[in-house]
């Protein structure tokens, strides 16, 4: 006859039960899910699509009356940021560039004929008009709040198919070059994404992405730029009031060194003083005010010169056609000459 010891049993349960209860508590919690849905929607429809037509050719009609002309059109696409309710639109210069018609498309699926107000080659920006109250306005940060390593998304119609597509990366590199400073980044940037938001985990715009650098002749291997939001802004303040940009030239190319660079050049002042001169543009301000190759930059209008980033804000900050007074070294021995400020033509 078998028999059956429930005091045993009832053991071996309460022992499985603390078992079970020690596994439940010594469990790691599960890791969190993140996600920027927040900021796309946030950004997202101040995005547009933006479509140029070009004129690629005239040829003689084989048909038709004699003189007849066949004209073969092309189209580019891009995408586009919305800057103000009343239909201020950003995009790249070389998205629309020798184009004779553009449309925009807006996330609500409205499609307009846009105008383009100005354009700054330099910067690579242009600016477009809509007359219609647009969906929503970007909200832009700040150019300074950038940091590399923040997490961006570049949001644009790649191929002019794909609105409002996204693609996630981190600011690899911030160009200094206080003449055309660009924003690096990982963020894939496709065919039909120029003129795009590039956006932080906020849905705030950091740039107008702009270029890809490749050496690959299929294009799937680049680097992705994009121009920095306070220069954006600026060009398009500009470009509305103005019509175009209107800025001093200086004509000169300056180099911040690093330690290894001040180092070689040894140019007579301590390490983190002053920019090197590498060019000169023949007829520019510069060069007429007697500036030289390896001239070393110091001083600026009464301000000792620190870095590309400083020299920047006291270049733009100088009425154009003034005079002002630099200081250079020029083989170790200091050099003070006369600068006459102009705008490039």
């Amino acid at each position: 006859m078998l028999s059956f010891n429930w005091q045993e049993a009832n053991k071996m349960w309460q022992f499985y039960q603390q078992q079970n209860h020690n596994a439940k508590t010594t469990r790691l919690p599960s890791t969190p899910v993140h996600s920027y849905s927040k900021a796309i929607e946030k950004a997202g429809p101040s995005v547009v699509s933006v479509k140029s037509m070009y004129r690629s050719r005239a040829r003689a009609a084989k048909k038709g009356n004699r003189g007849d002309v066949l004209v073969d059109l092309s189209v580019g696409v891009g995408s586009g940021v919305i800057f103000s309710k009343d239909g201020y639109i950003v995009t790249n210069y070389h998205v629309v560039a020798g184009s004779f018609r553009v449309s925009v498309q807006f996330s609500d699926g409205r499609r307009k004929y846009a105008k383009v107000v100005g354009f700054d080659p330099q910067n690579d920006i242009a600016v477009l008009k809509v007359n219609i109250e647009t969906p929503q306005v970007a909200e832009l940060a700040l150019s300074n709040d950038i940091k590399t390593g923040d997490v961006v998304m570049a949001i644009g119609t790649p191929f002019g198919l794909f609105e409002n597509s996204v693609t996630l990366g981190i600011i690899s590199a911030i160009n200094p070059d206080p003449f055309n400073p660009r924003i690096q980044t990982d963020a894939s940037v496709n065919y039909g994404n120029s003129g795009g938001a590039l956006i932080n985990a906020y849905g705030q715009v950091v740039g107008i992405s702009s270029a890809k650098f490749t050496i690959e002749r299929n294009d799937e291997i680049g680097i992705n730029f994009g121009v920095p939001i306070d220069i954006v802004k600026d060009t398009f303040d500009q470009i509305v009031e103005h019509g175009r940009v209107v800025r001093n030239w200086l004509g000169v190319g300056l180099n911040q060194l690093n330690k290894a660079g001040h180092k070689h050049f040894n140019p007579g002042v301590k390490f983190g003083i002053g920019l090197l001169i590498s060019n000169i543009e023949k007829g520019s301000p510069g060069e007429k005010a007697g500036l030289k190759i390896d001239d070393f930059l110091i001083r600026f209008d009464g301000h000792k010169v620190k870095s590309l980033r400083q020299f920047r804000e006291l270049f733009i900050a100088i009425p154009i056609g003034k005079e002002v007074e630099i200081e250079v070294l020029r083989n170790k021995k200091p050099l003070k000459l006369l600068l006459k400020l102009r705008e490039n033509q």
